[in-house]
């Protein structure tokens, strides 16, 4: 299993609000119906949580490898209604993709609770020894990590996701002494860093 994870900022003058209604209400049972999707959440960013990572969506997908994927997304319902609609609400000339394996098992939705991704830069492999270390996460109530597949290019290198079950908890870990320690753990493997708070929408999965 492959997870996908798309960026893209919004349109300059869509304000986030209007951004995410478009996204959860239009355009993900749009994508949805694509063949060959496993699973499809998007992670919608908390108003006012962290600073701006550089995008807007953050999708998240599951399919069986890359060639569904490529199937899916060379569909006439995706070049036709599926492109037309992005250029509605999505920026299509920045941000990118990012194809990964998970580490670990699937955690499956935690209703009520929100999710810290952490974006990371550096070689995947190295950083893969380390996500896949016992005791990551402090307080975090679940812990999953990704690893960009090493044959494929992306936009970032690995993807951290912390679940918490409120943004207090969230923002608390993120000056404690096991989110220092975590930190520690990737010094000189990490050369960027971006972070996004979130609630998950699930279309699919």
């Amino acid at each position: 299993m492959i997870t996908r994870f798309g960026l893209a900022p919004r349109l300059p003058g869509l304000s986030v609000g209007t951004f995410q209604e478009h996204w959860r209400d239009r355009h993900g049972p749009l994508i949805g119906e694509l063949p060959g999707l496993v699973r499809y959440w998007q992670n919608h960013a908390l108003p006012d949580s962290l600073p701006w990572p550089g995008f807007d969506a953050c999708s998240e997908f599951d399919a069986a490898d890359r060639c569904a994927f490529d199937a899916a997304f060379a569909t006439e319902h995706y070049l036709d209604q599926g492109r037309a609609d992005e250029r509605r609400f999505v920026d299509r000339t920045r941000g990118g993709a990012l194809y990964t394996r998970r580490i670990g098992q699937p955690v499956p939705l935690r209703p009520g609770c929100v999710r810290l991704l952490t974006f990371l830069r550096g070689d995947p492999e190295a950083l893969a020894s380390v996500l896949a270390e016992p005791g990551r996460g402090g307080a975090a109530e679940a812990v999953e990590a990704f690893v960009r597949l090493t044959d494929v290019p992306g936009v970032f290198d690995a993807v951290e996701a912390l679940w918490f079950p409120d943004e207090t908890t969230a923002r608390a870990h993120l000056v404690s002494a096991a989110a220092e320690r975590d930190r520690a753990a990737l010094a000189g493997l990490v050369f960027g860093t971006e972070r996004v708070l979130a609630r998950v929408h699930v279309v699919r999965g």
